[in-house]
């Protein structure tokens, strides 16, 4: 089944060149082969921090949280948190749409299976990031 992305955002949240963001989002799906429907919502900071809360048992807001699904069609959901996007995008020094960008890329590399807890993966991982981010 080929993969599809879908972008939505939360009453009250906007994005930037939404075409973009998913046509790299469809270009990290095709490049890892993941299979099925995507989704990914931008919302605000208290829905990531409610599901950060809920799932990992932190409660605190964080950038991007990925979920897979383990059903036939449906990859997962990613969720963004459109704030923190824009407060962190001054602090790494990047600009929102950039963040944006990273943020997309990191959370559907998880959703592959990728992960950045141990420092060997947190290198694959980083190398991975910038070969979808380098235009």
């Amino acid at each position: 089944m080929p993969s599809r992305v879908s972008l939505h955002c939360e009453p009250g949240e906007r994005i930037p060149r939404r075409g973009e963001l998913a046509k790299l989002a469809s270009r990290v799906i095709c490049g890892e082969k993941l299979l099925g429907q995507v989704n990914i919502v931008f919302c605000p900071d208290g829905r990531v921090r409610a599901l950060n809360r809920q799932y990992r048992g932190l409660d605190r807001v964080t950038d991007v949280l990925s979920f897979s699904w383990d059903e036939e069609g449906f990859a997962g959901e990613i969720f963004i948190a459109n704030p923190q996007a824009k407060r962190q995008s001054k602090r790494f020094n990047n600009n929102y749409f950039n963040e944006l960008r990273r943020l997309i890329v990191h959370g559907l590399l998880h959703l592959c299976g990728y992960d950045h807890v141990k420092s060997i993966d947190r290198g694959i991982m980083r190398k991975k990031e910038d070969f979808y981010l380098t235009p």
